[in-house]
C-alpha cells in the first residue's frame, strides 16, 4: 500500500484524546507484605476521577471498596499510601484522609475520626514485634495555612484507634519526615528529615534512635536520636533501609553524585568501592520511591537503580566487597524503573515503563552467579478496550547531548512517525516543533512512552522535551545550575536548544510551541514575557501554552502549599525580602506587555500547589494589553489532570491552539 503525503501537522492519526483519556492508567505503586509474600499494587484510573485503586495480584481484586481511594495528601504530592503485613492491608483514604485496615474481607478504620480532614497519613510502617503499632508521618493541618502546617512522626495503634506524637519538635511548621522504617528487630528506627529552605534533596538527613516499647501502655518511645549522614543545605541522604538489625543503607549526594553509602554504630562510609558518576536515585518528590531492595535475608546484596543517559539500569551490588555489576538483558527495554521491593531470595518487583509499549508492575528473578534475569509482567496498564494502534505509530525517544555555548544540555527528540505517510507534501517543508518542559524544576523528563507526545508526532509534529539546568539525575552540579537562576538558565537552554545545529536541521524553528506544566508553565511564560528572555523581544515561539504555570513569585511565595513554600530561596537567591528585585523581574505578570506570543492557558480550579489566581494574573495582563489569550479552568482538577473528561479537553484544546496559531498558513 501506498503511503500518503500532507503537510507537517495535518496529518490523520488513530491516536485520538478518547483513546488516550478512556482507559489513562498508571502504575502508582508496588507493595509487598514482606510476611506472606503478597504482591499488591495501586492503580490510578481517570476514568473513575482519577481514583487510586489498590489491587491484589494473587486475586486481581480491589482490597477495599469500589468507594475508596488509596491516596494521601501528605506534601500535596502523597505517595506511601499504603502497605502490607502479615495479611493486613493498611492504607490512607483520600475520600476521609482516615486510614483503613483490610484483613480477610474486613475493612476497618484505625485512626479517629476526623470530620475536618485536618489530619493526613503517609509512609506507614508497622513494628515487627508489636504488630498493631504503626509509625507514620502526620501532618497537621489545624491551623491550615502554608506557613502554619505541621509534620512529626505518629504512632497508630491500630487496636486502641488512637494516634501519639513519636517525633515532634516547637519548629514542626518549618519541618519535615519522610521513610520511618523499622529495624528487623524492631530496637531501632531511621527516617529522613530535612527543614525550610531546604528540599528533601538538597539537604535531606538520616536519623536513627532506639526503640523502646513500654508494656504497660503499649506505647514507643525513642532514645540516642543520632544523626547518621545528610547536611543541611550540602549534602542529601535519602531512602534509608535496613540490611539488618546493626547496617542502614541510603543514597547520599555527599560525591556529587547519589550513590548508595551505609551506617553501622563503627562509621558511616560509602557502599561502593570507588565513586559510581550516576545517581542512584531520583530527588523524592513523593513518598515511598525507593531505588534499591535487598536480594537475600543477610542484606549483602541489593539490586540498585540508578540513572544513566536519561534512563535507568540495573545494577547488582554487593556490598560486603563494595563492587557493582549491571544488568543487561535483551528483555529489559524499561527506561523508567521504580518502587524495587524486595520479594524473597533474588527476587524484586517494581513499576516499570518504556519507551514503546504501556508500563507494567513487574516481577524479576536473578539466577546464576551471573545474575541472569527472568522478567514477569504482572499487571500491565495497557488498555483493555481500546482497539490497538497500529505499528509502525510510535516515535522512539532520540537522547540528544546538545553543546551550548559553553555548557551541554541534555534533551531528547521525537521525529514526526506514522506508517500512513511518507512526509510532507509541500516540498521543503519541516515539521513544527512542540518543545516540552518539565515541572520541578528539580525534575526529569523521562523517555517512557507518553501518549500526549505520541498524539502529536503521530500528526506530522516533532516533539523535543529539555532536560535543562536544574534537572535531575545527572548530578548535584547539574542541579546546581540553575541556584540562583531560576527563569534565567532554564530559559536560555530551552532557546538554545531549538537554535542548535542539531535541530535546526530537523525542525521548522519558526513554527515551535513551548509548553509545560507548573514550574514547566512558568518556564514557559517567563522565555515569551520576561525582559531577560532573548525570545520576548523577537516572538521566538511562534505558541505557547500553560498548563496552570507560575506567573507570579511574590504570590508564590506565600499562597504555595508547605512543602514547597522556601524551595524559590536558593532557586532565586534569596528571600522576597532580601532580593525583592529578582522575584519582580523573573515574574512573568509584571511582563505581560512583552507577549507577543500567543498563549493558552489551561488551570485546574482546586489547584492548592499552583493557585488558579496564579493563571488569572497572567490572562488579565494579556487582555489589558490587547495581546493574545485563550483559557480554559477545569473544576475538581487539582495540580495535574486526573478524569478522564479533563485529559481529553486539555488534548484537544491544545491541539485546536496550534493548528490555529502554527498551521493556518499551511492549511489554506
Amino acid at each position: 500500500m501506498s503511503k500518503k503525503y500532507a503537510p507537517y501537522g495535518l496529518w490523520e492519526s488513530p491516536i485520538t484524546a478518547d483513546a488516550i483519556a478512556q482507559d489513562s492508567v498508571s502504575m502508582g505503586d508496588i507493595l509487598v507484605d514482606p510476611i506472606t509474600k503478597d504482591i499488591y499494587y495501586i492503580e490510578q484510573r481517570a476514568s473513575e476521577g482519577g481514583r487510586y485503586v489498590l489491587l491484589s495480584n494473587q486475586t486481581q481484586k480491589e482490597v477495599f471498596g469500589t468507594d475508596f481511594n488509596a491516596r494521601t495528601r501528605v506534601h500535596e504530592y502523597g505517595g506511601a499510601a499504603a502497605i502490607a503485613y502479615n495479611g493486613t492491608v493498611y492504607s490512607s483514604n483520600f475520600k476521609d484522609f482516615l486510614v483503613y485496615a483490610a484483613k480477610n474481607g474486613n475493612i476497618n478504620p484505625i485512626t479517629p475520626e476526623d470530620p475536618n480532614k485536618v489530619y493526613r497519613y503517609a509512609d506507614l510502617c508497622v513494628h515487627p514485634v508489636h504488630t498493631d503499632l504503626l509509625v507514620a508521618i502526620l501532618e497537621d493541618h489545624t491551623n491550615d495555612t502554608p506557613q502554619t502546617v505541621r509534620n512529626s512522626l505518629c504512632v497508630i495503634d491500630s487496636t486502641a484507634r488512637t494516634v501519639t506524637s513519636l517525633v515532634c519538635t516547637e519548629n514542626a511548621q518549618n519541618e519535615f519526615y519522610a521513610a520511618p522504617t523499622f529495624s528487623p528487630s524492631g530496637d531501632k528506627i531511621a527516617w529522613q528529615f530535612w527543614q525550610h529552605p531546604d528540599m528533601p534533596w538538597e539537604g535531606g538527613q538520616i536519623y536513627v534512635a532506639d526503640v523502646r516499647h513500654d508494656p504497660n501502655t503499649h506505647k514507643l518511645s525513642l532514645s540516642n536520636t543520632k544523626l547518621v549522614a545528610g547536611n543541611a543545605n550540602k549534602i542529601s541522604a535519602c531512602y534509608p533501609l535496613w540490611a539488618s538489625n546493626d547496617k542502614l543503607l541510603f543514597t547520599s549526594d555527599e560525591s556529587k553524585f547519589a550513590n548508595l553509602w551505609e551506617y553501622t554504630q563503627a562509621r558511616t562510609k560509602p557502599v561502593l568501592s570507588s565513586v559510581v558518576q550516576q545517581d542512584f536515585c531520583e530527588p523524592p518528590w513523593t513518598l515511598g520511591n525507593y531505588p534499591f531492595a535487598f536480594l537475600d535475608a543477610n542484606g549483602t546484596k541489593a539490586i540498585c537503580v540508578a540513572w544513566q543517559g536519561g534512563r535507568s539500569v540495573l545494577y547488582v551490588v554487593d556490598i560486603a566487597t563494595g563492587s557493582h555489576m549491571e544488568i543487561k538483558d535483551d528483555l529489559f527495554d524499561f527506561v523508567v524503573v521504580e518502587h524495587v521491593r524486595r520479594l524473597s531470595d533474588y527476587t524484586f518487583v517494581f513499576t516499570g515503563l518504556r519507551s514503546n509499549a504501556p508500563g507494567a508492575a513487574m516481577r524479576c528473578t536473578l539466577t546464576g552467579s551471573s545474575f541472569k534475569p527472568t522478567f514477569e509482567e504482572l499487571k500491565s496498564t495497557a488498555s483493555t478496550s481500546a482497539a490497538p494502534f497500529p505499528e509502525g505509530i510510535i516515535s522512539p525517544p532520540i537522547p540528544l547531548e546538545l553543546k551550548l555555548d559553553n555548557r551541554i544540555v541534555y534533551a531528547v527528540y521525537y521525529a514526526p512517525t506514522n506508517p500512513e505517510y511518507a512526509g510532507s507534501s509541500i516540498e521543503g517543508e519541516k515539521p513544527p516543533c512542540v518543545l516540552g518542559v518539565h515541572g520541578g524544576p528539580t525534575g526529569l523528563e523521562t523517555q517512557n512512552l507518553n501518549w500526549l507526545k505520541q498524539y502529536f508526532t503521530s500528526r506530522g509534529y516533532a516533539w523535543l522535551d529539555v532536560n535543562y539546568s536544574g534537572s535531575s539525575c545527572y548530578g548535584r552540579a547539574y542541579v546546581e545550575r540553575l541556584k540562583g537562576n531560576w527563569g534565567i538558565t532554564d530559559v536560555s537552554d530551552c532557546i538554545e536548544s531549538v537554535e542548535s545545529a542539531e535541530l535546526c536541521s530537523l525542525i521548522d524553528t519558526k513554527r515551535t510551541a513551548i509548553r509545560g506544566g507548573s514550574a514547566g508553565g512558568y518556564i514557559a511564560l517567563a522565555s515569551i514575557s520576561l525582559d531577560s528572555s532573548a525570545s520576548s523581544k523577537t516572538k521566538f515561539f511562534a505558541s505557547a501554552t500553560s498548563n496552570y504555570g507560575i506567573s507570579n513569585l511574590e504570590l508564590l511565595a506565600g499562597d504555595t502549599h508547605k512543602f514547597e513554600l522556601r524551595y524559590m530561596v536558593k532557586l532565586l537567591g534569596g528571600t522576597k525580602e532580601e532580593v525583592p528585585e529578582v522575584y519582580h523581574d523573573r515574574s512573568p505578570e509584571y511582563f505581560s506587555a512583552n507577549i507577543k506570543t500567543p498563549l493558552l492557558v489551561l488551570q485546574g480550579n482546586d489547584d492548592e500547589v499552583v493557585p488558579p489566581a496564579q493563571s488569572w494574573t497572567i490572562i488579565d495582563g494579556i487582555i489589558k494589553t490587547k495581546g493574545h489569550v485563550e483559557a480554559h479552568f477545569f473544576d475538581g482538577e487539582q495540580h495535574g489532570w486526573r478524569t478522564s473528561q479533563t485529559i481529553k479537553k486539555a488534548i484537544e484544546f491544545e491541539r485546536e491552539w496550534y493548528e490555529k496559531i502554527m498551521l493556518t498558513t499551511v492549511s489554506k
